[in-house]
């Protein structure tokens, strides 16, 4: 069935604003965004666009982030069509937070499917060769932070994206998902707080501040987790 084209780099452009508008203002948490409202006769806000603008799946759950990820891109008018993890009990969390993502059998699958854009919050270092596999197969590709955790990982995803004309984007939780932080790049772009010389975030996180109480063994090797 012959589907309707989309301008894909408006599309993942957008995504940092829908993820934003969700957490700085409650109609947009209910489930609007300030560049997508709900189609008249639709039944109103808490309701997504009727009609996906864009098909993708994820390959990758290591971090929780992938939940708000895909949430993030569904706001913005996408439609979930599968994950893969290779846990197996990874892969099964988040098909029963998304029901509607089917499993994936492997990697490959998703790659060769139709959807137009791949998430990833598999093991840090291994996000980029993943998004440089994305590209290969004519896809655009979101990454959780941290996206390149090596300098010759973003060579390589800077070579192949240059090459393919894909799209190679991070998302910025910190940024673009939290109200204060939000709020702040408003005040910014308003002029308000006068000329910003510098920006600093300290986020500690607790070693059990994780689901289940402890961080899995990668979290422990800096060559997996790239450092700060």
């Amino acid at each position: 069935m012959a589907r309707t084209r989309v301008g894909r780099r408006d599309f993942v452009k957008n995504l940092a604003a829908t993820a934003a508008a969700a957490s700085a203002f409650p109609a947009a948490a209910a489930g609007l965004s300030r560049t997508i409202e709900s189609p008249q006769g639709s039944g109103g806000a808490g309701q997504t666009p009727s009609k996906p603008r864009i098909r993708f799946s994820v390959i990758g759950v290591n971090h929780d982030h992938i939940y708000g990820m895909t949430n993030a891109v569904t706001r913005g008018g996408g439609e979930l069509v599968a994950v893969y993890a290779k846990e197996p009990e990874l892969a099964a969390a988040y098909a029963k937070r998304f029901p509607q993502a089917k499993i994936a059998r492997s990697e490959q699958e998703v790659l060769d499917s139709d959807v137009q854009l791949v998430l990833s919050a598999a093991i840090p270092d291994e996000r980029a060769p993943i998004g440089v596999r994305v590209m290969q197969h004519g896809k655009d590709y979101l990454s959780d932070k941290p996206g390149i955790t090596t300098l010759e990982q973003l060579a390589e995803a800077r070579r192949v994206q240059a090459e393919t004309k894909r799209i190679y984007s991070i998302l910025y939780s910190e940024r673009h998902e939290v109200r204060a932080a939000v709020r702040a790049g408003d005040l910014v772009q308003a002029g308000a707080i006068g000329r910003v010389i510098q920006t600093v975030n300290l986020a500690p996180h607790r070693i059990g501040n994780v689901a289940g109480g402890a961080r899995p063994e990668w979290f422990w090797h800096k060559a997996r987790y790239g450092g700060i």
